[in-house]
């Protein structure tokens, strides 16, 4: 699939709208609308440019949120959770492991030394 100057412009803003909304769940259609591209090349696009799909880069944006949230608040991990859009935390710790691999109070609890 070939990508034009135009739909690259596009891709952008959607992961400019991904970036400013990171606690939202913006789904794929309603990018699709707002960057007037259709999904399929929307997807392919996006992976294309960032080396990441639409999904895999929201999570990686929930996630440096609430790194952010555990080295610099005292908020609880269940509060940091649902901060970053996460109803379940058995699902925002087992994402947050794999991706840094260490548990969200591992993680906190690495900061200060503590073990």
């Amino acid at each position: 699939m070939k990508l034009k100057k135009e739909d690259i412009e596009r891709i952008r803003l959607a992961k400019d709208l991904l970036t400013r909304n990171r606690r939202y769940h913006i789904t794929i259609s309603d990018l699709s609308q707002q960057t007037q591209l259709n999904r399929t090349k929307l997807q392919y696009g996006f992976k294309q440019l960032y080396g990441v799909s639409i999904d895999d880069y929201r999570i990686l944006l929930r996630m440096e949120k609430a790194k952010e949230l555990l080295e610099q608040t005292e908020k609880s991990v269940k509060e940091i959770a649902a901060l970053v859009g996460y109803k379940s935390m058995g699902s925002f710790s087992t994402m947050f492991k794999k991706i840094y691999s260490k548990s969200p109070t591992e993680w906190r609890n690495g900061l200060h030394g503590e073990k």
